[in-house]
């Protein structure tokens, strides 16, 4: 067992790696406005085309891990990623700079599925669930770095100097990875298909109500979680509630602390009570959309001992999301389980999509016409909020199904 957590050690870290990289630009969005000189909608196309890419890879991804196993691409993540930044580092115009960004996403798209498909091949089903959630807990600590620490060596070393040491320790850990990291206890793994075409295990997979039920967990919980970390949480904490940079980096890092904190304790709890998933997901899906309205809706700035907290369950519900997998895994066989995960990762990351680019372009729209930059970001926050109340109500409509299908399945067992 001390080698599957080794194995899945040296996964998590690509993971963390990932995170860092996708939302490196949640302390430097300000920067970024001044160094390519764009406008709202502009800093959130580097978001949208980001994820856009990471969003539709996720099926194509998890049909690969099913099929190739996860340790060749992985490498192909990481190898992607240290390129992308790379070349943002070095960027001065804003074509290259999103060619940049273009890579990142690809290569992020690699990563936490496989990270999953490797949990499956080390450890027996019972784990997975827990397994996950620390996967998840990994990336919140990637997500940490990428705030507080990454905006004081942006204001050390500067724009250059900060994305190149990222691309280099990106590649210098896909150097270690590609020298220890083996598929599962048997070396390479064996694929775990039925000679059921990719089309049909697909068509499978979306007909489960199970795996319907992981994606709107996923599209509810985590989408709110990443459109406010990603690119928009920034300007929106100096504008709307008047803190500086620094402090805004400081609740930044109080979101990713509630996602850290709160996936973990998450993830125990669905392995010991798969039975309390659904009822975690409804009530987490309920608060994040009561913080987003008082985002919205009250005036700033808010007292710190109100911002906080309500940052910090925003994060809290992200962390829930975690449970995804878990959910989309159990309610399907175990040839269709990367498929079923990326369908379910599609979601939160089809949700940041809409939800930044309608934002950046209401912002626009209403300082253009002389709304005031306070109001006009909290106004913008409203598109968050439709859609986080609408994916609450729907995944109420399909409380009593969590991991549950039309053909109740059993999932093979993992070797180990």
């Amino acid at each position: 067992m001390r080698k599957a957590w080794f194995m899945w050690g040296l996964g998590a870290l690509c993971y963390l790696t990932a995170l860092f990289h996708r939302m490196s630009l949640s302390v430097a969005g300000l920067t970024a406005q001044e160094r390519f000189s764009v406008d709202a909608t502009g800093l959130a196309a580097f978001s949208v085309v980001q994820l856009v890419l990471y969003a539709l890879l996720q099926v194509p991804v998890g049909a690969a891990a099913d099929r190739f196993g996860p340790r060749r691409l992985l490498l192909a993540g990481m190898a992607l990623m240290a390129a992308g930044s790379t070349v943002f580092a070095l960027a001065t115009a804003y074509p290259l700079a999103m060619t940049g960004r273009a890579l990142i996403g690809a290569g992020d798209a690699f990563l936490f599925v496989n990270v999953l498909r490797l949990a499956h091949n080390w450890f027996p089903g019972r784990r997975y669930a827990l397994v996950a959630a620390l996967t998840g807990m990994i990336g919140g600590l990637g997500q940490l770095i990428a705030t507080a620490p990454l905006a004081a060596l942006l204001t050390g070393f500067g724009w250059t100097a900060a994305f190149l040491s990222a691309g280099v320790v990106t590649a210098v850990l896909l150097a270690v990875v590609g020298l220890l990291l083996r598929e599962s206890p048997r070396g390479r793994v064996a694929p775990v298909v039925s000679g059921e075409p990719l089309r049909e295990s697909l068509r499978h997979a979306w007909r489960n109500r199970g795996t319907r039920h992981a994606m709107w967990t996923h599209y509810t919980l985590m989408g709110t979680f990443v459109s406010f970390t990603a690119v928009l949480g920034q300007p929106y904490l100096v504008s709307a509630q008047g803190r500086s940079p620094a402090a805004a980096g400081g609740l930044l890092s109080v979101v990713v602390i509630g996602f850290v904190l709160v996936s973990t304790v998450a993830g125990q709890l669905a392995s010991r009570r798969p039975d309390l998933r659904a009822r975690l997901v409804a009530a987490a899906a309920s608060v994040s959309a009561l913080c987003w309205l008082v985002l919205v809706a009250v005036p700033g700035p808010l007292p710190q001992a109100v911002l906080a907290p309500v940052l910090f369950l925003i994060g809290a519900a992200g962390g829930v999301s975690m449970l995804a997998f878990d959910l989309a895994r159990t309610a399907n066989h175990g040839h269709r389980a990367g498929i079923a995960s990326g369908v379910a990762n599609m979601g939160g990351f089809c949700f940041a999509v809409v939800a930044e680019l309608g934002a950046g372009i209401l912002l626009d729209a209403l300082v253009a016409h002389g709304v005031g930059a306070a109001l006009a970001h909290r106004l913008a926050f409203g598109v968050v909020l439709v859609m986080a109340v609408a994916g609450t109500v729907r995944l109420f409509t399909l409380h009593g199904h969590a991991g549950a299908s039309p053909e109740r399945v059993e999932v093979l067992e993992p070797v180990g």
